[in-house]
């Protein structure tokens, strides 16, 4: 049942298009969706007769008010959300894993003399962008093929039209460069080079070639054989990087061929790039979030954030099944396309042969992930070992590891670090100030430290596939009876004693023996060695600070600037407690609010 706000507010929503966003207790953005009729798709949520499942059920628990935004018409709606998506990250939406990961190849077209640039993320400036590139030894050989092919300067220099007195780089005396950074070279014959790279990083590779074959046959005219020499060079090695896979098809077309995979909540997607009649590349995509039996959801998601920052978009998209809106979702991708795009699903014929294909390679991709971690990051199957050693029903993907540190009685602190996929993900490291403790007790401590970990079982938290205590059975016992209490006892945790290096596992009384040359056992360490490490730099900050505290620090409206001044005005604390207020108030920024606290707080002293 709908909460209160929401029962009351509902027949007042708008029957205009928008965005509607599922807000929790504490205001933070659950899941955002687009809706033709924002009341009546809100609505649908809360029907006596909706039987909610899976991932939705378990986010309306959650929910206490819906907010909207009403736009103009759906295309509107359907940018609106992308963008709430990509800036509030809702726990509940599709996530397609690639922003911010894979790298782009990025032209300053907005520049005098443009330059190609490897960057991560997707500005919204004037520049083009291509990508992403899910192997980065790919992107490389492109940049290195460019080089030989289009000379376009890589460097980072800010170069006017006229008057850049640079030395050019080895780029240049290898011919990689034609150096504008020295004037080498005038804008008009650069930007032509510029939009020959700009096409061929678009697939429009028939057109460069056309448009430089015309330029050679001019050199010939005019009896420049060696820049007709170059040119052909340069048809030749076009020719060459993209003589790939040719698919059998009637004619020269450009088109994405899209198959997708289920497994639990996650998804593969994969894509061909079919170029001319050619299958140019092959990319596949990774979506978390994902319901098997909302198919329909699953594509729509991920063909809204892919296409939202590609670079290029071919006149027919060919899909495995229909998606939401899809008028809408081909209109909008006409709009940046600048021409008609045609969403397909074939049924049968080449088309269906092709998109079946792609699922093929997308099932296979998903059911090899567990295997092969390379498919995710260079990390090799330690995390499988985790999990086969543990019993875990999947690989740990999130690990949270954790530590006390303290010096005899006094600053006792604690840490969380994080591990995705087996590295780290610092973003999330959380340090303690433990409170509830008086002197050394390591099994206190680590009491409290898990109970403000997870005694918040909300939405908002992302919890861990496997929990790792530095420490034996004491340690982990008190972690254990805090997870028992919070009705967590379900969640995988072990300790790691640095003595022998030995995994315990709760109610079991002997530990587990790993080799010393098993690379299972170098992830745990290097888990438990950068809590220590991050929980030893609090303990060494606050050590520092309690050194460093000054008297002054203690008193109401006297902050860093004003104890800067007091002290170079008087020397000394002790100058500063034997003044008079009198004396306090010559002294810049002092007032007689400031002068009276300093008088009355060290007068006590």
């Amino acid at each position: 049942m709908a909460p209160q706000k929401i029962r009351d507010n509902l027949a007042k929503f708008p029957t205009d298009p928008g965005i509607y966003m599922m807000k929790s207790k504490s205001g933070k953005i659950l899941y955002v969706g687009k809706a033709k009729s924002i009341r009546h798709r809100v609505q649908s949520y809360f029907r006596p007769s909706a039987k909610p499942h899976g991932k939705t059920g378990a986010m309306l628990r959650y929910v206490k008010d819906v907010e909207y935004i009403v736009t103009a018409n759906v295309i509107e709606a359907l940018v609106l959300e992308n963008n709430l998506i990509k800036k509030h990250l809702p726990r509940y939406n599709i996530k397609l894993k690639d922003n911010g990961h894979y790298p782009y190849l990025k032209i300053t077209v907005d520049e005098p003399f443009p330059s190609l640039q490897v960057v991560r993320n997707v500005d919204k400036d004037s520049a083009k962008y291509f990508g992403p590139y899910m192997k980065p030894r790919a992107m490389r050989q492109t940049i290195k093929l460019l080089a030989k092919i289009f000379p376009i300067r890589t460097c980072e220099l800010q170069l006017d039209e006229k008057g850049n007195k640079h030395r050019p780089c080895l780029d240049y005396h290898i011919k990689c460069c034609d150096a504008p950074c020295a004037d080498h070279i005038d804008t008009f014959a650069y930007k032509s080079i510029v939009k020959n790279v700009v096409r061929f990083l678009s697939g429009d590779i028939n057109q460069v070639v056309a448009d430089i074959r015309v330029k050679m046959e001019l050199a010939a005219e005019e009896l420049n054989f060696e820049l007709a020499a170059k040119y052909r060079d340069q048809i030749s090695m076009i020719k060459d990087a993209v003589a790939k896979q040719n698919i059998d098809t009637p004619s020269a077309i450009d088109e994405d061929v899209v198959g997708i995979a289920y497994r639990d909540s996650e998804a593969c997607v994969q894509v061909m790039m079919v170029r001319d009649g050619k299958l140019l590349d092959r990319e596949h995509y990774f979506l978390t979030n994902v319901e098997s039996d909302l198919k329909i959801e699953a594509l729509t998601a991920f063909i809204q954030q892919y296409y939202e920052n590609t670079s290029f978009i071919p006149k027919t998209i060919i899909l495995p099944n229909t998606i939401e809106m899809p008028n809408t979702i081909g209109n909008w991708l006409s709009e940046k396309r600048g021409g008609r795009t045609n969403i397909h699903v074939p049924q049968r014929g080449r088309k269906h042969q092709l998109v079946e294909m792609a699922t093929k390679n997308a099932r296979l991709i998903l059911d090899q992930k567990d295997f092969n971690f390379a498919v995710v990051n260079d990390e090799d199957p330690a995390l499988l070992n985790l999990q086969k050693l543990l019993g875990l029903p999947r690989p740990p993907q999130r690990i949270e590891g954790f530590d006390i540190s303290n010096l005899g009685e006094r600053f006792t602190v604690a840490s969380m670090v994080v591990m995705e996929n087996g590295e780290p993900e610092k973003s999330e490291y959380r340090h303690f100030k433990i409170r509830s403790v008086n002197g050394q007790n390591d099994y206190a401590s680590m009491r409290e430290v898990i109970s403000r970990r997870f005694r918040q079982t909300t939405a908002e938290n992302r919890f861990p596939d496997l929990i790792l205590i530095d420490g034996g059975k004491g340690q982990l016992n008190s972690a254990c009876h805090v997870l028992k209490q919070l009705g967590l006892a379900h969640f995988p945790i072990i300790g790691l004693a640095k003595r022998f290096e030995r995994v315990y596992l709760p109610e079991q009384k002997d530990p587990i023996v790993i080799s010393r040359e098993d690379p299972t056992l170098h992830l745990i360490q290097r888990i438990r060695d950068e809590a220590h490490r991050f929980a030893l730099h609090y303990h060494r900050k606050l050590r520092v600070q309690n050194l460093t505290h000054s008297v002054l620090d203690d008193i109401p409206l006297v902050g860093k600037k004003r104890k800067k001044v007091l002290l170079r005005h008087f020397r000394s604390i002790d100058e500063i407690r034997n003044a008079t207020i009198e004396k306090l108030l010559a002294v810049e920024t002092i007032n007689r609010q400031v002068a009276e606290n300093i008088h009355k707080h060290l007068s006590y002293m």
